[in-house]
């Protein structure tokens, strides 16, 4: 009878092992597959960031002009011009030569 107990405990053991396997190989292929999915959203979120770095350096970039033209803007010489061109109006000392009509 012991011989009985040693073999059912050895047919037990095996059976115990290949379940350990199965359950390792089923969590290593969902740890590969989360892995992969991770990879696949890390590579999409850097291409956002190139993008959007892009973006930024081109608004950084209008932001500049924006501020020069509202240094242009506030001067006596954009006057001066807005003045000549939307109201016709010169400086004492300006010459104005018009064409003629046919």
């Amino acid at each position: 009878m012991a011989r009985r107990r040693r073999i059912r405990q050895r047919k037990k053991a095996p059976t115990g092992r290949i379940y350990v396997a199965v359950i390792m190989l089923f969590i290593i292929g969902v740890m590969s597959i989360q892995i992969y999915r991770l990879y696949d959203k890390n590579q999409a979120l850097k291409k956002k960031e190139s993008h959007l770095q892009s973006e930024l350096e081109k608004a950084n970039e209008k932001s500049e002009q924006l501020k020069e033209y509202e240094g242009y803007v506030g001067s006596d010489e954009y006057i001066e011009d807005e003045a000549s061109e939307k109201l016709g109006l010169t400086h004492d000392n300006w010459i104005i030569f018009r064409q003629k009509e046919n």
